[in-house]
């Protein structure tokens, strides 16, 4: 059981233990050069089950859950376009209404000043 990937979303800032993380190269044959995060203390107690990660991998993780975000926040976005819109045609509905409402009454009270003067 790898608990260090199990739980290190994105690029690891700590390991389960509390100790910071390091920046290593692959001397392997498989993995040659390629980074890694390791725990500190996993560094040099091979055995141990601390903090594993390819930096390759982190940094895909961390793309789509940018990725993820953005995608919510755009819908977020969209919401509130919907709503201001929404807001905005109901305000000049209102606007509309109390201006004829106004017009209405402005006429009917120019026409009682015309019956009156008769």
């Amino acid at each position: 059981m790898n608990t260090g990937k199990r739980f290190s979303q994105g690029v690891p800032s700590r390991c389960w233990c509390g100790k910071g993380i390091a920046i290593f190269y692959s001397k392997t044959d498989e993995n040659p050069y390629r980074r890694f995060y390791r725990c500190e203390i996993g560094a040099q107690r091979k055995k141990e089950n601390h903090l594993f990660k390819w930096v390759d991998e982190a940094l895909l993780d961390e793309i789509r859950r940018v990725e993820a975000e953005q995608g919510r926040i755009a819908e977020h976005i969209e919401d509130l376009k919907q709503s201001l819109t929404n807001t905005v045609e109901e305000e000049v509905r209102k606007q509309k209404n109390s201006l004829e409402i106004g017009c209405l009454g402005s006429i009917l009270w120019l026409f009682g000043k015309l019956r009156s003067q008769e």
